[in-house]
C-alpha cells in the first residue's frame, strides 16, 4: 500500500472538510445586518399584536375610588406595593392567577372569565362589574399582567426561565437577559415555541436579517420558549476561531501521520 499517497489525500480531504465547517464567519454572528441596496437610515413598521390572556398567568389588578375601606378589600390580594425584588413566589401567592377554566376569583365579584381576553377588554370587564360595588365614575380599574415570563434554552449563555416586569418584550431583550446567544449558537434559525389556545405553534426567524423587526414574533409573549440551535462547527467538534480550526487541524494531522509512520515500519 502506498502509504505516503495515501497520508497525501487524508490530508487533502481533512482541509476540505474543515474550510467547509470550520471557523465562523462574522456573518453568522451579527445580529440585524445591512441590507446593502438600502439606505443608511431604514424605517421599519413594528407589528405589535395584543396578548390573549391564558391559564395560569398571573394578573395585577387594582381598585381606587373615593371609598377606602372597600377599595382596600378589592386591593387585599392586589400586586400594587409589590416590586421586582418581591420574587415570583409573592407575585403567584398575591395575584390573580388564571385557573384552567378560565376564570380568575375576586373578592365580593366573584368569578369573572377573562381567558381568551387582552388587557384592555378585562379592565373594561371588570369596571362594569364593579359599577355594582361603587359609584358610576368613582372608580379606577388597573388591570397588568405581573411580568412576561419566558424561558430560553439551546445555544444560550444561562438558559433558564425568565421574567421582565415590562407590558412588551422584544426578542433581543429576551436574549440579553439569558447572557446573549453563544458563539456556537444559530442566530439565523432562532425558533419561538408559542402557547395559544389552540395549541403549540412552532416559527423560526432570522436574527441577523433587519425584516425581524417587522415580523410579528419580534415581540415575545407569555409563556414562551425561545430554542437557540447550535451551528454545523458545534456538530463537527471543530474550532469556532481561524485559529482554533488551525490548532484542531494540526493535531488531526500530527496524529494521522504518527500512526502512518507507525504502520509503515510493520
Amino acid at each position: 500500500m502506498n502509504w505516503p499517497n495515501l497520508m497525501k489525500n487524508f490530508t487533502l480531504l481533512l482541509l476540505l472538510a474543515v474550510i467547509s465547517v470550520s471557523c465562523i464567519s462574522r456573518k453568522k454572528l451579527t445580529y440585524l445586518q445591512d441590507d446593502p441596496e438600502k439606505t443608511d437610515t431604514a424605517f421599519y413598521q413594528l407589528e405589535r399584536s395584543k396578548y390573549k390572556l391564558q391559564p395560569n398567568d398571573i394578573l395585577s389588578i387594582q381598585v381606587r375610588s373615593f371609598d377606602k375601606e372597600t377599595s382596600d378589600m378589592f386591593n387585599s390580594s392586589s400586586l400594587g406595593n409589590l416590586n421586582a425584588a418581591a420574587g415570583d413566589l409573592l407575585f403567584y401567592i398575591n395575584g390573580y392567577t388564571i385557573e384552567f377554566d378560565g376564570m380568575i376569583e375576586m373578592p365580593i365579584v366573584g368569578k369573572v372569565a377573562v381567558v381568551g381576553l387582552d388587557i384592555e377588554q378585562v379592565q373594561a370587564l371588570i369596571e362594569s362589574e364593579l359599577k355594582n360595588y361603587f359609584k358610576e365614575d368613582a372608580v379606577f380599574v388597573r388591570v397588568q399582567l405581573a411580568g412576561v415570563r419566558y424561558s430560553v434554552v439551546g445555544e444560550i449563555s444561562r438558559p433558564g426561565k425568565y421574567v421582565i416586569y415590562q407590558n412588551q418584550v422584544n426578542i433581543f431583550e429576551a436574549i440579553a437577559m439569558a447572557g446573549d446567544i453563544s458563539v456556537v449558537g444559530d442566530r439565523r434559525d432562532v425558533q419561538i415555541l408559542r402557547q395559544t389556545p389552540e395549541g403549540i405553534v412552532i416559527v423560526n426567524v432570522d436574527l441577523t436579517d433587519q425584516e425581524v423587526l417587522s415580523n410579528p414574533y419580534f415581540f415575545v409573549q407569555p409563556n414562551d420558549i425561545v430554542n437557540i440551535k447550535p451551528l454545523a462547527a458545534k456538530s463537527f467538534g471543530i474550532g469556532t476561531t481561524g485559529f482554533g480550526s488551525f490548532v484542531a487541524v494540526l493535531g488531526a494531522l500530527a496524529s494521522t501521520a504518527t500512526l502512518i509512520y507507525t504502520l509503515s515500519r510493520f
